[in-house]
Formats: structure tokens, sequence, C-alpha cells
């Protein structure tokens, strides 16, 4: 089962990202654990229907076998 979050980090000096304890803890990460990640650079001024749109995309592909996971 996969669990989307939407939420802005911050590019880190050492090269990581930030993610926030409460997305962490949202997707049930533990340290160490890997996860997927989509980027894009961007003022994150996105409407909510347009992260509804992508979402919804994303799940589309998944149904053709196309998605993102390619484990």
């Amino acid at each position: 089962m996969k669990i989307l979050a939407t939420f802005k980090a911050k590019y880190l000096e050492n090269g990581h990202l930030s993610i926030t304890e409460d997305v962490a803890s949202s997707l049930l990460l533990r340290k160490g654990e890997e996860v997927q990640v989509v980027i894009g650079k961007e003022s994150f001024d996105k409407r909510e229907e347009e992260i509804h749109i992508h979402r919804e995309i994303v799940k589309e592909r998944e149904g053709f076998g196309r998605g993102e996971n390619h484990n």
C-alpha cells in the first residue's frame, strides 16, 4: 500500500532533504528506511485542484502497470 504526502522540504547543506516529524509520522517512517521521492523546484503555490489532478494521474498510471514504483 502506498501512502503519499505533499509537503515543503529544504535542501540542506549536506545534500539531504528535511522531512518534518508530522510527515514522517503520517508515513510511518522509521530512520534509515528508503522512500520514493518525486521532487521539483517551484514556488509551492499549487492550488489544491492541481495536486488532486497529479494524484489522479499517478493512480491511473499504476492501474495500467506504469506506476512510479519499479520494484
